[in-house]
């Protein structure tokens, strides 16, 4: 069995045959699987020619969507297979049996470091699978800490991950990702209830952890400021199921023409549906990832839960709100297991400056 926690070195072993399936291991749901994009870029165009298979779980939490409905049709997976909740002794063993008949070649961990006992039976599962070699498993400090990237800020989870596959070397991220004609055409069908407003921007309220949710009192402030201000500005809001309803209350005073997508479209198509505004508001959630994966700038509020950096959306002219004051307590290893009521340092004035800005920006 050679199980390794090293790199996937580009140019290493490179007498070794190119494995003819490769098995992704990617726990998590919408923004873990978007934060994977330029580790799976890499891979794709490092090994063109492998069958590349994720193996994640079902989320714990009924409303968050898999790592499968975003990365599914994206060209960069080719089979999914799921590891449900709770990890009993016969759906672990048909798993196993399943991925044995794979013959994989090689698996790759492109998770979040589990703690280090959990991580001996993650590597006991891929030997039971009967995997010859294992990467970039996270035992080590190098794989599994972040790197400081500025003051009080800490390097992005997609940056560590592509750091697991491609080295320290100085590889640019790429983050190519594919979505289909059909699924173009459906988001701008789900857009026809906002003809008639002067331009929109994307919300959502959705925040499965209580320390990471702002509080309704404080996105009716921001959103009754701005439809005051702009009465023709639309509003599409994403979502799960469980949040259209909470959706419905919050943007109840919502002048302009407004769509509730929560529970109506799958993720990649709320990424699309949002894709033309001039803002995406909300928490830091998948649906912000989901706009940053679509080219729209991020107005997005945190909480102290993790380092600043480490969730923040990829890419430029991102609006970030995030208790800064508990920045400077982060140590390199150590994070916030929870974050209290941090995120109540955030005030919807500063919010809804930050929000008129990127209206007016939008306009010009």
């Amino acid at each position: 069995m050679n199980i390794r926690s090293e790199t996937v070195t580009p140019g290493a072993r490179q007498s070794a045959p190119i494995p003819a399936r490769i098995l992704i291991f990617r726990r998590g749901s919408i923004g873990d699987a978007i934060v994977s994009i330029p580790a799976l870029n890499f891979l794709r165009n490092k090994y063109a020619s492998a069958e590349i298979i994720c193996l994640s779980n079902s989320p714990v939490m009924e409303a968050a969507s898999t790592v499968k409905s975003v990365l599914e049709s994206s060209g960069l997976i080719d089979g999914f297979i799921d590891l449900p909740p709770g990890g009993g002794i016969a759906s672990l063993s048909h798993r196993i049996n399943l991925i044995r008949g794979l013959k994989c070649q090689a698996a790759i961990y492109l998770s979040e470091p589990s703690s280090r006992p959990a991580l001996a039976k993650e590597m006991l599962f891929f030997k039971l699978c009967g995997i010859p070699t294992i990467l970039g498993l996270p035992f080590g400090g190098t794989l599994r800490s972040y790197r400081p990237a500025g003051e009080n800020l800490w390097e992005s989870e997609s940056s560590r991950l592509l750091r697991v596959v491609a080295g320290d070397g100085a590889v640019a991220p790429d983050w190519s990702f594919q979505f289909t004609d059909q699924e173009q055409q459906t988001a701008q069908g789900l857009l026809q209830g906002l003809a008639g407003s002067e331009g929109h921007i994307a919300f959502s309220i959705g925040a499965k952890l209580p320390d990471k949710d702002w509080g309704d009192a404080n996105w009716i402030q921001v959103l009754g400021a701005l439809t005051g201000r702009y009465p023709r500005l639309g509003l599409v809001s994403v979502g799960a199921g469980e949040d259209h309803g909470r959706t419905e209350r919050v943007t109840g005073a919502w002048a302009g023409p407004k769509v509730n997508l929560c529970g109506a479209s799958e993720p990649r198509i709320s990424a699309l549906a949002m894709q033309g505004a001039a803002f995406y508001l909300g928490h830091d959630s998948g649906p912000m990832h989901l706009a940053a994966l679509a080219g729209t700038s991020c107005i997005a509020i945190f909480s102290a839960r993790a380092k600043p950096g480490v969730w923040f959306p990829h890419g430029d002219g991102h609006r970030i709100f995030y208790p800064w004051d508990l920045a400077a307590k982060v140590t390199p290893r150590a994070g916030f297991r929870t974050a209290g009521q941090s995120i109540q340092s955030i005030t919807p004035p500063e919010v809804i400056e930050a929000s008129i800005a990127g209206v007016e920006q939008k306009a010009r």
